[in-house]
């Protein structure tokens, strides 16, 4: 009889121990920060090849930017990305602009994927729900803009 108490107290034990355990882990910590993508810092990159394969795969996804969602109504998927973010009005922040060709200090979308919180205006840091890019990413996507952002 004392046998049948202990073992609903020690699998009781077990799955509280497991349960701890699990607690603990880093569900939102990305195995691959980079998502499969380089993550090397591009000084003169350009839009089709090195900037579209970070938005395509980190902001044109589920909820986010893409056909379906459409968030801040704003499409980020291969042939439009480009035209939806060159000199377009932000949607969620009057006065931003999203892409200032030349000008990446004062793009909304580079001010949206950096750790300013300040700059950001109280808005959270992009792409939402799978961590925040890389700081290569971020830099090539800086320097592409820097360059004039051209489509190319």
């Amino acid at each position: 009889m004392e046998c049948a108490a202990v073992r609903p107290n020690a699998i009781g034990a077990l799955l509280t121990v497991w349960s701890m355990a699990a607690g603990c882990v880093d569900y939102e910590g990305a195995v691959d920060p980079a998502h499969g993508l380089p993550d090397v810092v591009v000084a003169m990159p350009q839009f089709r090849r090195d900037v579209l394969p970070i938005v395509e795969r980190r902001c044109a996804i589920g909820g986010c930017h893409s056909v379906a969602s459409r968030q801040a109504q704003l499409v980020l998927v291969a042939d439009s990305a480009f035209e939806a973010i060159i000199d377009q009005p932000s949607r969620i922040v009057v006065g931003e602009v999203l892409v200032r060709p030349g000008d990446a200090a004062n793009s909304w979308l580079a001010i949206l994927i950096s750790d300013d919180v300040v700059r950001r205006k109280g808005v959270a840091r992009m792409p939402l729900g799978s961590g925040a890019l890389t700081p290569n990413q971020v830099a090539t996507i800086l320097n592409w803009i820097n360059r004039g952002a051209p489509d190319d």
